[in-house]
């Protein structure tokens, strides 16, 4: 078997996503929400032994930002980057902001019944 398939002439060496979080699927602190907004809380120098991709999500987190935004941004699959902020977050170096618990359905459909009132 040839080295063809993990070579791109344009980009180099392709990486699979899933060595960037070693095979792992989960995060290392709890479950992070799609759209949980992920901001920097660490000081001006990461620790040392981060990965390259961890040092992109501190750069991009200094502004609040939504976990799907910093996927898109970084053209990785939303579970590799759930990992990897999942990383960040164990070692207190991000803060994760949950987002709102999404209303009752009886309060929906109070809401749409008052707007067909109208």
């Amino acid at each position: 078997m040839t080295d063809e398939r993990w070579l791109d002439e344009d980009a180099g060496p392709i990486v699979p996503a899933y060595l960037l979080t070693r095979g792992r699927t989960v995060p290392a602190s709890e479950a992070i929400d799609l759209i949980a907004v992920i901001i920097t809380s660490g000081g001006l120098t990461p620790p040392i032994g981060l990965g390259p991709e961890h040092l992109i999500i501190l750069q991009k987190c200094t502004k609040p930002t939504r976990l799907v935004d910093v996927a898109a941004e970084l053209n990785l699959p939303i579970g590799v980057v759930r990992v990897l902020v999942g990383d960040l977050h164990a070692q207190e170096l991000v803060q994760v902001e949950l987002p709102p618990p999404a209303p009752d359905a009886k309060v929906l459909l109070e809401v749409i019944s008052g707007l067909k009132a109208l």
